[in-house]
C-alpha cells in the first residue's frame, strides 16, 4: 500500500510548476472524430512496435497516427493490468478527458481533483481520503506532467529521443502505481526519472 507520505511527495514532484497545454497523443488513444488523412507510403500504426518506448516515440514523431489510431485500450499505462484495474483506468481517462482541453491551469488541476474525487477543501481531508483516490489523483497529474514534455519536444526545447525517454518512465510510474507494486520499488523508479528529467531541462534549449 503506498502511503499517505509518499503520495504527498510525488505530487510535489509532479507541480514542478504550473502549465496550460492541449491533450497529448503519445500514449492515449484520441476521441477526435475528424479523421487526418494519412499519405500513402508513410507510417498509418505505431502498434506494431513491441517496445513501449518505441510505441511512444512513434506517435510523436507521426502525429496523423496518434491523432487517428484507435489502440487497444484508452492508455499505454492501462495496458497490463488485472481486468478490474484496467476497466477503472479506462473509466479514469475517459471521465477525465475534459479536463486536458482547460486553458486555466488552477481550473484544470480543480477538475482532476473533482473527477477523482478528492476534497482538498475541508481542513484534513486530504489525509484522511481513501488511497485509491488519492491514487487516481496522482495518475492524472503524471499524465498532465507527460503533456509538458510531449509539448517542449514539439516546441523544440528537448529531443524526440529526450521526450520518448521521459515520457516512458512515466507510464511504468503510473503502470506501478496502478499494480500497487512496492513503495520502495516506484521510489526507484521516480528517483530514476527526476534525475533524468533534470539533466534534460537543463540541457541546452530545454530552459523555459
Amino acid at each position: 500500500m503506498i502511503k499517505n507520505t509518499f503520495i504527498s511527495s510525488i505530487i510535489f514532484m509532479i507541480i514542478l510548476s504550473s502549465f496550460a497545454l492541449a491533450a497529448g497523443t503519445s500514449t492515449r488513444d484520441s476521441s477526435n472524430n475528424n479523421a487526418v488523412a494519412i499519405p500513402a507510403g508513410t507510417v498509418t500504426t505505431c502498434e506494431d512496435k513491441q517496445e513501449l518506448r518505441e510505441r511512444i516515440k512513434c506517435r510523436i514523431e507521426n502525429k496523423k497516427v496518434a491523432i487517428t489510431e484507435k489502440y487497444g485500450s484508452v492508455e499505454e499505462a492501462c495496458r497490463g493490468q488485472t481486468d478490474e484495474v484496467k476497466n477503472a483506468c479506462e473509466k479514469l481517462y475517459e471521465v477525465s478527458a475534459r479536463c486536458y482541453n482547460e486553458a486555466d491551469p488552477i481550473l484544470k488541476k480543480r477538475c482532476f481533483v473533482q473527477v477523482s474525487g478528492v476534497n482538498i477543501d475541508a481542513k484534513g481531508v486530504f489525509r484522511a481520503t481513501p488511497t485509491e483516490t488519492k491514487r487516481d489523483y496522482v495518475i492524472l497529474l503524471l499524465y498532465d506532467l507527460q503533456e509538458r514534455i510531449e509539448k517542449m519536444q514539439e516546441e523544440g526545447k528537448i529531443t524526440t529521443d529526450q521526450a520518448s525517454s521521459l515520457i516512458t518512465k512515466i507510464v511504468e510510474i503510473k503502470r506501478m502505481i496502478l499494480a500497487k507494486e512496492q513503495r520502495s520499488e516506484v521510489v526507484v523508479k521516480m528517483n530514476e526519472f527526476k534525475k533524468e528529467y533534470r539533466l534534460v531541462i537543463s540541457s541546452k534549449g530545454a530552459q523555459e
